[in-house]
């Protein structure tokens, strides 16, 4: 009796650990972050079915969420699971991390919903029904923004869930809205950009697009970068969006491409990994990696990391386009690799957590 009340006890303590207080989410590029020359496995965790979606990485502490339903937040040291809160559908687009607050959206089963939880206990701050949303959600100072399956884009009060706003569409999203000095851009898939006014919802601007955009747009404050689905590499003015620049690529574009300096970094469905200088787009270089892809690309300090839905992920060279390193993984990937303070973090289509260094 007294060894099972020991077990139990362990247990118990095992489950009853807290996250950090605060934490923050790095949303600029990896350009300056570096690897080891041959990076090693870390730590493996399990963490569900399937994570959908880009994990939030802070200082301490890695979010992810699940396809079975769960929002998880894992030490970033050892991978250990610090809590598991159930949500009310999947989570598609990944966790949103600002301060003390962990921002989700779940899918439509039953009703889709967006909620804020406390990042140290997991518990809900706040919760806002909303439809489904499977684009992933973004943030301004006071803003959650979401893009429902239906195509409203709704703004949140980011402390209480209190709606602000609401802007219909008409069609759904799966790239992230971008929040500029301008408005907010939303990318449908109905082949159309919109610009809105960020205090209203108010359409600004509208543009068709030459095919849909899945992948979040890149910005540098006066210009937005966005690749298609029908293969095509665009530059466009703010507050206008109009096109400064359209060059075709050798086929579709399902992820993001990365913006780093004066080079746009993008990754087509076939594996082709395209250098565009975004003041000379005609002098873009491209290298075949032969590697199904539709995760956009990592820009680091010296190369660029590369995923594919075969499981396989390379770091090429910045100079030579040579793969300075490979490795493959039981699962598909189908988010981008991501890196912070030289460990780099892999989310496989199986469920699968993998941090290396």
């Amino acid at each position: 009796m007294v060894a099972l009340w020991a077990v139990n006890a362990m247990a118990c303590i095992a489950t009853a650990r807290v996250g950090p207080d605060r934490d923050e989410a790095r949303h600029d590029a990896n350009a300056r972050e570096s690897l080891a020359v041959t990076p090693q496995s870390l730590w493996q965790t399990d963490v569900g079915r399937a994570v959908r979606g880009s994990p939030a990485i802070g200082t301490r502490v890695i979010a992810v969420g699940t396809s079975d339903r769960n929002v998880v937040l894992l030490d970033r040291a050892t991978g250990e699971p610090i809590w598991r809160q159930r949500v009310s559908g999947p989570v598609a687009g990944g966790p949103l991390l600002a301060g003390d607050l962990l921002y989700v959206a779940t899918q439509a089963v039953p009703d889709g919903r967006v909620l804020a939880l406390r990042l140290k206990t997991g518990k809900v701050q706040w919760r806002a029904s909303t439809g489904g949303v499977t684009a992933p959600l973004a943030r301004t100072s006071d803003l959650v923004l979401a893009v429902t399956d239906g195509g409203d884009v709704i703004a949140l009060d980011a402390a209480t869930g209190a709606r602000r706003w609401r802007r219909s569409l008409r069609r759904g999203a799966r790239a992230t809205p971008v929040p500029t000095a301008e408005g907010i851009v939303v990318a449908t898939l109905g082949d159309s950009l919109y610009l809105l006014d960020s205090a209203t919802g108010a359409v600004r601007a509208h543009r068709a697009t030459p095919g849909a955009v899945l992948g979040t747009p890149a910005a540098d404050g006066h210009r937005l970068f966005l690749a298609t689905t029908t293969g095509r590499l665009l530059a466009l003015e703010l507050p206008t969006l109009a096109v400064q620049w359209e060059r075709p690529l050798d086929d579709a574009v399902f992820g993001a491409p990365a913006l780093v300096g004066d080079t746009l970094y993008a990754l087509s469905a076939r594996g082709t990994l395209w250098r565009v200088p975004v003041d000379a787009p005609d002098r873009a270089r491209s290298v075949a990696l032969g590697v199904p892809a539709t995760a956009g690309p990592t820009p680091i300090a010296g190369g660029v990391l590369v995923a594919s839905v075969t499981g396989e992920v390379l770091l090429v060279d910045a100079t030579s386009d040579s793969v300075r390193w490979r490795t493959k993984r039981r699962g598909p990937i189908e988010e981008p690799p991501l890196v912070r303070d030289r460990q780099l973090i892999l989310i496989t289509g199986d469920g699968t957590v993998e941090a290396f260094q």
